[in-house]
């Protein structure tokens, strides 16, 4: 696919790894051509988000029923004629197929704390004149967390995948809270910050009533790792698994 294909609207992901930490921002598409592609600016409050030489980016645009993922892309900002300012992310090589079909889910099955975090809104939000919507997750970001309360619940982490994990609890959770949560991967501790996307059917797992759908938006350096070693030693073991 080639870059200048990308519709106007299209909402992009962006995958930043970062001083052993990984993030993911979705923002709009607002711009593209034949080299680069501009996004609404990514920032909380007034101060834009300032990608640094350092930082490892990724991009992936769903079009057309298919997504497709752009590897190491150099970020930036750009600026429109009438002013407005853009993130925008220059491709050093073509676009690959992303198929989330075939993401591999770890089974986990295991019982862990979860701090989650709910938005602190204004009076005309809490009384129901506005919700919180999908674009709140265009500012997951460190500073983010100044416009949420914490508390804490027990939960139950059925899988994870790469990118996310399903969970229950007895937390009535919203789309847009986030969490934050702990557990052992490959005999290791890893850390997880991740935003409710979906709200499930509840598994029936014990007393936890409520099931959630997350998506990761920050885990510590080890996790990608890890999960991948864990995925090898499952794939090993029904490889080698046979009935009697």
């Amino acid at each position: 696919m080639d870059l200048s294909q990308v519709k106007i609207g299209s909402l992009l992901e962006i995958y930043i790894r970062r001083d052993g930490y990984n993030y993911r921002v979705i923002s709009k598409v607002e711009y593209v051509d034949d080299e680069r592609i501009g996004v609404s600016p990514i920032a909380s409050r007034t101060q834009l988000f300032k990608f640094l030489d350092t930082d490892n980016v990724d991009i992936v645009c769903k079009q057309d029923n298919n997504s497709w993922k752009w590897g190491s892309v150099k970020p930036g900002l750009m600026t429109l004629e009438d002013g407005t300012k853009l993130h925008c992310f220059i491709p050093s090589k073509q676009a690959e197929t992303f198929n989330r079909r075939t993401t591999f889910r770890l089974e986990i099955d295991k019982e862990i704390m979860i701090s989650y975090e709910k938005p602190l809104f204004d009076e005309d939000i809490s009384n129901g004149k506005n919700k919180p919507d999908d674009r709140v997750i265009d500012d997951m970001l460190d500073n983010i967390s100044e416009k949420y309360c914490e508390l804490n619940a027990r939960a139950f982490l059925k899988d994870i995948s790469e990118g996310g994990a399903a969970i229950s609890t007895d937390a009535v959770l919203e789309k847009g809270d986030l969490i934050s949560f702990e557990f052992e991967l490959a005999s290791e501790p890893v850390k997880c910050r991740a935003i409710v996307v979906r709200i499930k059917n509840s598994n029936g797992k014990d007393y936890f009533t409520n099931s959630y759908g997350i998506s990761f938006v920050e885990t510590s350096t080890n996790f990608v790792k890890n999960f991948f070693a864990q995925q090898r030693r499952s794939l090993q073991k029904s490889r080698f698994s046979f009935d009697k």
